[in-house]
């Protein structure tokens, strides 16, 4: 039988145990915590968004991936159609969304491009219309969505292993090859706002040319 003596020892013991348990979670969590407040982000060039119109999705790797200043090869624009009565949902990672980002549309009628700053943790996701009202002393139709443009300053790593500040570039373009006046889509923020409007104006000739041609299909298939 243990004596008094014994049992309070045994009590210590097991108290002691305990404080060494919870000092060692405690000091697993900090150390935890440290590790991942400081662990290093993906490479700007590895962060991809989302685009999805209906049961349609893709992932959007960055177009640009530049250090300011410096001029780096242009990446190829994936293509999403968007009809005119369809939205477009772009789905923003926390790699972008934790701070300043930026989402520019083109749409063919220049009075209805637009561009909006979102601060961080603002949202995780954008839905932008595949048509928008018609602009005043404009065409009196409803602009079509061109091109959709996600933009964030992220931080990388340069040759040398170094963090440095990284312009990264996503760019969707969301008109069919027929409807677009070019064989490549462009990356509309790299250019001037004339150039801008230039594309836009070539955009909507293209389609009205488009438009002639199917009219003019359909009278000889009645002849």
């Amino acid at each position: 039988m243990a004596t008094r003596k014994e049992a309070r020892k045994r009590s210590l013991l097991q108290i002691l145990a305990l404080i060494i348990a919870v000092v060692i979670i405690v000091v697993g969590v900090v150390v935890f915590q440290n590790w991942w407040n400081s662990r290093p982000g993906p490479e700007p060039q590895e962060v991809s968004i989302t685009a999805s119109v209906g049961d349609e999705s893709k992932e959007i790797s960055p177009y640009l991936v530049c250090q300011p200043g410096v001029e780096c090869p242009e990446g190829e624009v994936p293509n999403l159609i968007v009809g005119e009565d369809e939205t477009l949902r772009l789905d923003i990672p926390e790699a972008i969304h934790d701070h300043e980002w930026k989402v520019l549309t083109i749409y063919d009628d220049p009075a209805a491009n637009d561009e909006t700053v979102h601060g961080g943790y603002d949202t995780d996701f954008v839905e932008i219309p595949g048509s928008v009202d018609p602009i005043e002393a404009s065409t009196g139709e409803r602009p079509r969505l061109m091109v959709v443009e996600v933009s964030a300053l992220m931080v990388g790593t340069d040759d040398n292993g170094e963090e440095t500040p990284f312009s990264t570039v996503w760019s969707l373009s969301t008109m069919s090859e027929e409807e677009t006046p070019f064989s490549t889509v462009w990356s509309l923020s790299t250019m001037s706002e004339e150039d801008q409007e230039e594309a836009a104006k070539a955009a909507e000739e293209a389609a009205q040319e488009a438009a002639e041609e199917n009219a003019d299909n359909a009278e000889d298939a009645t002849e």
